[in-house]
């Protein structure tokens, strides 16, 4: 097969650069679009989808947009930013929706499509009719303004509303749920999806209680075991590459149930396979290889904070960090750590750390020195601050060839603990 046709089709299975939008693609997620789909029959109702960073939240909000989002137009998606306000927002919504031709606008408050054009101020209707999306000054204002432009923006318009928890302002979150309500009250025909980690949805609805009557709340865990699987499974068929079961279930592992993960080991793989197999078979040293190319090219928020936790004059934090990600539990107590860690440092044929020592670079590693890349939640319990991170770190004991427990609760363990 060529390169180029090569590359075009894993293109369509693999998505490690980009978040999916079509059912095809999206594994393990048939329930929450289920979920979806019923809880939007209701007027009204609202999605708000949350979870750790990296499951797929995007991917699933896309999926399900697409899903109810009528032909005429593709559903509209806004990110949020750390210094942005509802206004920035509302206005990003206001530009996309807007249509190229401004003529159309103006046609459109002629015949004032079910609304009072004396609702519109003269500065709003001004705006409209130059093509320039107007900034609302109100929620009111806001909800008029979005009445309008759905009205003849698509016959089932729904907008994504990205990266919720980068908005740190809590009144300017806060905006957010009022309009909502009043958008829901005056059953104003559009669908929202809000995505953000699980912070995000508690001070969402912390600021307006009343809020939750509006949304219907999904909570995305990693990926379970079969649907990593069937990532790789059906990517692998599609290239007819040959996976043997001992390299799929590594994949699936080191993945930690982050999609993106196996997509980024899947397409290094996948690659190899393509330049060293002519009969396109997986190879003894392919999966090392391709851990290695995945490592160096994984996203500087993990990289860096992980670097510069264990890359210090003493260099005796890795291990550490491996042994905290050596089991299925993202929270682990000290007992358990140690005991995974000094197995580690056995098969390494290193000396472990003095037990004082140990307790002293765990500490460090929850301070702003070491990024904070562990954090304490209950007395003698650490675990990952960014849960991605804990992949990544089996991933990079992957790479030295250690070997960490299994990370599923329903598999064996490997390694009886030590008491």
């Amino acid at each position: 097969m060529p390169e180029d046709e090569f590359a075009k089709k894993m293109a369509t299975v693999l998505s490690p650069s980009h978040a999916i939008d079509s059912v095809e693609l999206l594994k393990g997620r048939d329930a929450q679009l289920s979920e979806i789909r019923r809880a939007w029959h209701q007027i009204g109702r609202q999605i708000f989808i949350y979870g750790y960073r990296g499951v797929g939240k995007t991917s699933l909000a896309q999926t399900a947009a697409h899903q109810q989002q009528s032909s005429d137009q593709h559903p509209i998606r806004v990110i949020c930013e750390e210094n942005g306000t509802f206004t920035k927002v509302v206005h990003d919504i206001f530009c996309r929706a807007f249509p190229a031709d401004p003529r159309i606008l103006k046609q459109k408050l002629d015949a004032a499509v079910g609304l009072k054009v004396g609702t519109f101020s003269a500065e709003m209707r001004q705006s409209i009719e130059a093509g320039i999306p107007p900034e609302p000054k109100s929620i009111n204002e806001a909800v008029l303004i979005t009445k309008f432009l759905m009205s003849f923006h698509s016959a089932h318009p729904v907008i994504i509303i990205d990266e919720f928890d980068m908005l740190k302002n809590k009144s300017e979150a806060a905006k957010f749920a009022s309009y909502i309500k009043e958008l829901g009250d005056s059953s104003i025909n559009v669908k929202f999806i809000f995505c953000g980690i699980g912070e995000a949805i508690d001070t969402f609805f912390a600021t307006h209680e009343s809020a939750y009557r509006q949304f219907h709340t999904v909570k995305l865990e990693r990926l379970d075991f079969d649907p990593r699987l069937e990532i790789i499974k059906s990517a692998s068929e599609a290239l007819n590459i040959f996976i043997d079961k001992t390299t799929a279930l590594r994949i699936a592992r080191v993945s930690d149930g982050f999609p993106h993960f196996i997509h980024l080991i899947c397409e290094k793989l996948f690659w190899i396979i393509y330049e060293d197999s002519p009969d396109l078979k997986v190879r003894a040293d392919h999966f090392e290889r391709a851990i290695n190319n995945a490592v160096s090219v994984i996203e500087p928020y993990l990289k860096k904070p992980y670097e510069k936790a264990t890359q210090t004059y003493s260099n005796d934090c890795e291990e550490i960090l491996w042994a905290v990600a050596d089991d299925h539990q993202l929270q682990r107590p000290t007992k358990e750590i140690i005991s995974s860690y000094e197995r580690i440092m056995r098969t390494r044929g290193k000396e472990p750390l003095a037990k004082n020592t140990f307790y002293s670079r765990m500490n460090q590693m929850k301070t702003e020195a070491r990024d904070s890349i562990l954090i304490g939640t209950r007395s003698g319990w650490y675990e990952f601050r960014e849960k991605m991170m804990r992949g990544y770190a089996r991933m990079r004991a992957t790479q030295e060839r250690v070997e960490l427990d299994v990370e599923h609760p329903l598999q064996k363990k490997k390694f009886q603990r030590e008491n």
